[in-house]
């Protein structure tokens, strides 16, 4: 039951963005291109002006961490009292839950950035940078001692750094020969057909079955 309550929640408070001004708060907040021109931003003063100069070159997210109201209201005691002209508390993610660089704007300066059910995007300002090389070049040889290798002679040669392209080939001599599958199966093919007539020979020589049960059954009367 305390689940459902919590989904309800979290689906009313999805379903009221549109009546805060198109944001909820943990949206990540961009500014439009030319809301340097806007009147509600000239009116600001320039020490925010200056603030909101930093957030930007920062290259972070900037972060909705809150929504209120203009006017207060109408009706005092009434839930009902979302209006779309509220003024934005907006801070820079620094990642880690840790918010700095707080300011209030009004919310006609910017519009939310889309992302969903996803994760925010990095921003390009904590990217580590890659020093992957995609196009290598070979190593030139060196006579650094690292680049070296005995190969038991005592002596040093330049280390092998080249990938084979073929299969090497190890110099080894077995023991004892390993006979392959094929001619073992030859080897009991003829020593089966060489015993082959010797068999015939034992069975003749024994007794018929019906010679047998005679024998038998003169000894027992």
């Amino acid at each position: 039951m305390a689940r459902r309550k919590k989904f309800l929640s979290l689906y009313e408070s999805y379903m009221t963005r549109y009546e805060r001004g198109g944001f909820l708060v943990g949206d990540i907040f961009k500014f439009n291109d030319n809301f340097k021109s806007h009147e509600d931003y000239t009116s600001l003063g320039q020490n925010v002006k200056d603030l909101i100069d930093q957030m930007i070159e920062s290259g972070l997210n900037i972060r909705v961490v809150g929504i209120k109201d203009t006017t207060s209201p109408r009706f005092p005691g009434n839930p009902q009292t979302s209006s779309l002209q509220v003024v934005l508390t907006l801070a820079l993610d620094s990642g880690g839950g840790r918010y700095t660089h707080l300011v209030a704007i009004p919310c006609c300066l910017g519009q939310p950035v889309p992302c969903g059910p996803n994760l925010p995007p990095i921003p390009d300002a904590i990217r580590r940078k890659s020093r992957v090389n995609i196009k290598p070049k070979e190593m030139k040889k060196s006579n650094n001692i690292s680049n070296k290798t005995d190969r038991g002679n005592r002596k040093l040669a330049d280390t092998n750094m080249s990938l084979p392209t073929k299969n090497t080939v190890l110099p080894s001599k077995p023991v004892t020969p390993s006979p392959s599958v094929a001619s073992q199966a030859k080897a009991y093919t003829e020593q089966y057909m060489t015993n082959a007539p010797l068999v015939l020979e034992t069975a003749k020589e024994q007794p018929s079955t019906k010679r047998y049960t005679e024998q038998y059954m003169s000894l027992t009367r």
